[in-house]
């Protein structure tokens, strides 16, 4: 590289980022991460699609980071080539560029394989994920930062709803969550608050170029950005939308305070009476702590299907599938979180008449 365009590249970042930095959402973003603990100044992680949400997120973080780190060496960013399409590979190619461009050094394409012999949405996001939890860690980053927006959480919302779930509907993206199936791999999502629109013009005013993956009109989140009237609404309730997750997360709060008041902390099972007197809230809070005390996590609509068996009051056992070889187990006793070798011991000593005084829910 000549010294003419080694000073017209540092002339190109230098402009972008001051621009950047100017903008409106800048100060949104330094906001936003903030207030998501310890995440304003720490190593991060930066997904990158090459998409619009992405190369937003992008030049915004840089332009916020250069502020205290001139050399942006506590922002490393990864782009992920699933290898479903021929041309992810220059989206993820462009991503880096751009990344090169701001002055982020550390930065990588992971080129991952993608099981295609069931839920390829799935599977794809347990391989993206896998390549984040690698390169987090081996960047020596405290978290993985994502670029879901307002109409994401609208989307998550509206999708939750339509699937039975209750309140757990509006908490689906929150703005920090901790992987354990991932290697405890912390994801944080600070643009929540900010629209799809608003980053796209945004990368306009800036004229930075972007890639719309076709993926995106696909499957049950296409369906709502294919139709102009549902893509209208979405946008419409998406603010709406990330208030009422604010406030679930706060209220959850709540409920969790109220948990370990009525029941202690990190009991190893709850009785049956205590159970059928909690609030919905309350006792979702409660069953959720008991699953992961005992070292696994359970999926939100598992709870939801536990808190309705509950409120039947129908006391015939009811067995639920967590992970880490573990099943929430709610009965006439209570709830209990078991192994499943010992639900099968439980049933054998039932069957047997033989009560040696073994209480299999204090061995975890």
């Amino acid at each position: 590289m000549s010294a003419g365009t080694g000073r017209t590249c540092r002339h190109r970042r230098d402009t972008l980022l001051l621009r950047a930095s100017r903008h409106p959402l800048s100060a949104e973003l330094a906001s936003a991460l903030g207030q998501i603990n310890g995440m304003l100044d720490a190593r991060l992680a930066l997904l990158v699609s090459g998409g619009g949400d992405s190369m937003a997120m992008l030049v915004l973080m840089a332009a916020v980071r250069e502020r205290t780190d001139r050399t942006l060496d506590s922002l490393a960013v990864l782009s992920v080539d699933h290898g479903l399409r021929p041309e992810a590979t220059r989206e993820c190619e462009a991503a880096i560029e751009l990344a090169g461009e701001l002055g982020i050094a550390r930065r990588e394409i992971a080129r991952v394989q993608v099981r295609r012999d069931g839920n390829l949405l799935d599977a794809a996001r347990t391989a993206r994920l896998e390549a984040a939890s690698t390169f987090t860690a081996q960047q020596g980053c405290a978290a993985a930062m994502l670029a879901h927006t307002a109409d994401d959480r609208a989307e998550s919302l509206l999708m939750g709803l339509s699937k039975g779930l209750g309140v757990s509907a509006a908490t689906r993206l929150p703005a920090r969550r901790e992987l354990i199936d991932f290697g405890r791999l912390v994801l944080v999502r600070p643009l929540l608050g900010v629209t799809r629109s608003r980053l796209r013009e945004f990368l306009d005013t800036l004229e930075v170029q972007w890639h719309e993956d076709p993926s995106n009109t696909m499957f049950e989140r296409g369906a709502l950005r294919a139709e102009p009237a549902v893509a209208r609404l979405v946008e419409q309730i998406a603010q709406g939308a990330s208030r009422l997750s604010d406030e679930v997360s706060e209220l959850s709060q709540v409920c969790d305070e109220r948990r370990a008041s009525e029941l202690g902390q990190a009991p190893i099972s709850i009785a049956r009476d205590a159970l059928d007197a909690l609030p919905r809230g309350v006792l979702r809070a409660a069953l959720k702590s008991l699953v992961l005390d005992a070292g696994a996590h359970v999926p939100a609509k598992t709870l939801d299907h536990a808190i309705d068996h509950i409120a039947t009051r129908d006391r015939s056992p009811l067995r639920l599938g967590c992970s880490d070889g573990r099943e929430l187990v709610v009965d006439t006793r209570g709830a209990r979180v078991l192994l499943l070798r010992q639900t099968v011991a439980t049933e054998t000593i039932r069957n047997t008449g033989d009560n040696s005084g073994v209480d299999l829910q204090h061995h975890r």
